[in-house]
């Protein structure tokens, strides 16, 4: 079986990846919403219960006191010690100033002597059997139901006399009826739909015709439990959430109040999210395969040259070109083997140089790295530019990447200049330090694998004083760096605190990182040490130093450990100006 090549290899894993990684990420994100969305739901509809249970309060106590005054009128007092007829008579005048659908007068025996009705239908023995569970369950405020009717009844006592003299003529009960007005005006207050049933009927509802009947005839057929406390139900134009509440549980049928919340509009959310993640997931598994072919061919032509190197040197062809191009791993493999081939030629190289210049040589292979990088970077940018146009490529891409490496070429040569200076190499103005750090917060944004990152400046009151502000903007920009590299990807938090303390101001940058290994706490600000950056030159933080020193001032690690690392940094407050260096305010 012919082996797979290593182009091949790569563009199926990362294939697989991707799909696995991608097709996980957005299941686990349906998941998450799916179950944000019911729990909003769950909660909307508690929270329509709550604003309906609040409602019915309210009213509670408005019509309690509108019976508890009735029940104190003189002239409704002087009628109770009559007859029957003369109380039914004599009580409509009360009933028409109450304002009530039901008007219930009966004797301190709970025997009634006085009925009305808006809509005649009840006997007085109905009435007085509610009155008498009414009062057996000590209700002031209790639901009568008969009939397919609903009232919505407070009770009162007619008493004279205070004190030991007080006597009872009579209990008053005023009833308001429950239709389609009253359940209208719940649902505005619970904000959703309100159906009232019993275990045979719909009282009154604001669903639609159509859902009405259809909750009807499944509270009929027993395929509804009207006791269910909370669920879901499929009717006939929409499907509803909903709660309940008891609104009447005694003898002859309990009444209860669902709360619904209509599903339609959630449920088409859900659909736009499936389409959406569908969609994502097809675009992310394409590009990723374009990328990843791209970035295949790009591993593999510097490879196959160096495979072609290799045979030529095995068959004894010592003149074969290797250009060396691709990663760094791939740029320093074809260097060392172009290395070897020549000590082949050779037979012998110059040895290591001296002791006396030993220091100088480490120096330069710490730098060595980067300066290949971007050399590498920009040659073979350069030869992607000579042949922009028939890769269609787009060469301001080509420009910047070139431009790039070509200033970061410049920055190391800079911070090597920066290091070699012995003396004090800075130009003082006055200068706002939280100007300065927004700078470089900025500066570090720019950045693309930084553009997210979370920075938090806190500055306590106005810190100006005589400080480079180019050279501080860089100590700052380093020092948020590093802790940008060291937070984690994932809830990383680089928190900035500035505040004066005496004739000093301090700076503290904070990350949440691992924390600074013990083997290089106490070197970490000499040149040439790093930990964990495979391009690191280990001349940030050295050059931090140095300017820092350059401005009388100290910078050090007040603490460190694996929950993160704090940098503080103390400058001294002057107030006087440089001689050599105007003083203009920056902006």
């Amino acid at each position: 079986m012919k082996p797979i090549r290593l182009r091949s290899q790569l563009l199926i894993a990362a294939l697989l990846i991707i799909f696995g990684l991608t097709g996980s990420l957005l299941l686990f994100v349906r998941h998450t919403v799916d179950g944000e969305i019911q729990k909003s739901v769950r909660d909307g509809t508690e929270e329509s219960v709550r604003a309906f249970e609040s409602v019915q309060r309210q009213r509670e106590l408005q019509l309690s006191r509108t019976a508890a005054m009735l029940a104190d009128l003189p002239t409704l007092k002087a009628q109770m010690p009559a007859d029957a007829v003369t109380i039914q008579d004599a009580s409509e005048t009360f009933w028409k100033l109450a304002g009530s659908d039901l008007f219930v007068l009966a004797k301190p025996d709970r025997g009634v002597v006085a009925l009305h009705m808006t809509r005649p239908g009840w006997s007085a023995s109905t009435a007085e059997r509610d009155l008498k569970r009414s009062l057996e369950l000590g209700e002031d405020a209790s639901w009568w139901y008969d009939d397919g009717r609903l009232y919505w009844v407070f009770l009162s006592s007619i008493t004279a006399g205070t004190g030991s003299t007080t006597q009872q003529l009579g209990i008053l009960a005023l009833g308001y009826q429950v239709d389609s007005a009253v359940a209208q005006q719940l649902a505005i207050a619970a904000n959703n739909s309100i159906a009232l049933v019993t275990s045979d009927t719909v009282i009154a509802s604001t669903l639609p015709t159509r859902d009405e009947g259809g909750l009807e005839r499944l509270i009929r057929s027993a395929k509804f439990p009207v006791t269910a406390t909370s669920g879901e139900i499929a009717l006939e134009t929409d499907h509803y959430r909903f709660s309940s509440v008891l609104l009447h549980g005694s003898s002859p049928s309990p009444v209860y109040c669902y709360v619904m919340m209509p599903l339609a509009p959630v449920n088409t959310f859900i659909r736009r999210l499936d389409y959406s993640i569908y969609l994502i997931g097809g675009l992310a598994v394409l590009f990723g395969g374009l990328l990843i072919a791209f970035v295949a061919r790009t591993i593999t032509r510097p490879l196959d040259n160096l495979v072609a190197g290799v045979k030529a040197l095995a068959s004894g062809d010592f003149t074969y070109s290797i250009t060396p191009q691709g990663s760094t791993e791939l740029v320093e493999l074809s260097t060392s083997f172009a290395q070897m081939r020549g000590q082949l030629l050779a037979l012998q190289q110059q040895r290591i140089e001296t002791e006396r210049i030993a220091a100088l040589a480490r120096a330069a292979s710490s730098i060595s790295h980067d300066l290949r990088h971007y050399l590498a970077a920009v040659v073979a940018n350069a030869e992607f530019l000579y042949e922009a146009d028939v890769l269609k490529l787009n060469r301001d891409e080509i420009y910047d990447e070139i431009k790039t490496a070509a200033n970061q070429m410049t920055d190391l040569i800079d911070s090597l200049r920066e290091l070699s200076y012995q003396r004090n190499a800075i130009t003082p103005m006055r200068t706002k330090i939280d100007q300065v750090i927004r700078r470089a917060i900025e500066a570090i944004h720019a950045k693309p694998e930084f553009r997210s990152a979370r920075i938090m400046l806190m500055v306590t009151e106005d810190l100006e004083g005589m400080f480079d502000p180019r050279k501080l903007e860089r100590v700052f920009f380093n020092l948020i760096l590093n802790a940008c590299e060291a937070a984690p990807e994932v809830n990383g938090l680089i928190a900035i605190d500035a505040r004066r303390e005496g004739n000093s101001v301090e700076v503290r940058i904070q990350d949440n990182g691992p924390g600074i290994p013990d083997s290089i706490r106490g070197t970490l600000f000499d040149p040439f040490v790093s930990f964990g950056k495979p391009n690191g030159t280990g001349l940030g933080l050295a050059i931090v130093s140095k300017i820092v020193h350059d401005h009388a001032g100290t910078v050090s690690i007040e603490r460190t450990s694996e929950s993160g690392t704090t940098i503080l940094v103390r400058l001294p407050l002057s107030e006087q100006s440089s001689p050599h260096a105007p003083t203009p305010a920056l902006s």
